[in-house]
């Protein structure tokens, strides 16, 4: 059985927002054979800074695992060269690449994600702002946007979300 608490209030309180602008997006299609090789280069990546900002996974099935990696350049250059595939002799995976900015947020409630993503994106349809990619972790809300969106969803969010004054000011 499973228990859902909805939390709701007028305006949701959140810790501040963190913006991280000009990261790289990454999406790589990956084969399920290649899933080891390639958790064992992402453990082997030892940069103390930046690292990776956030990472996620997705599957359609049938069809690969889809990763998405937003990292800073010097990270992924510590990815390189990546293992070839071993469906496509020589090949690697298929990447692809956008340059996006990256939205951290947090607050006291965010346990209940549905009604924290519905306010967050009532906020972020106001812009509107293209979304490419939401992670919710535990209490934490990460929003990917296209580089250069990242100051207006920050702004349309500071506007909706209450943020108490010790870390507004």
């Amino acid at each position: 059985m499973e228990t859902i608490a909805v939390y709701w209030e007028p305006i949701i309180r959140t810790y501040g927002f963190t913006l991280f602008e000009g990261v790289g997006l990454h999406q790589i299609d990956l084969p399920t054979e290649e899933l080891a090789s390639w958790a064992g280069v992402l453990q082997n990546v030892t940069h103390d800074e930046p690292g990776f900002r956030l990472v996620w996974c997705q599957r359609e099935t049938p069809g690969p695992f889809t990763f998405f990696l937003v990292c800073h350049a010097e990270t992924w250059r510590l990815l390189q060269p990546m293992p070839a595939s071993g469906i496509d002799k020589g090949a690697g995976p298929s990447v692809t690449y956008s340059s996006a900015d990256v939205i951290c947020f947090h607050g006291p409630h965010f346990g209940d994600r549905y009604g924290i993503m519905e306010f967050t994106y009532r906020a972020l349809a106001a812009g509107p702002v293209p979304l490419l990619g939401v992670v919710c972790s535990v209490a934490s809300i990460y929003l990917v946007v296209p580089a250069g969106w990242g100051g207006q969803a920050q702004a349309l969010l500071t506007a909706a979300f209450e943020i108490p004054k010790s870390v507004k000011e």
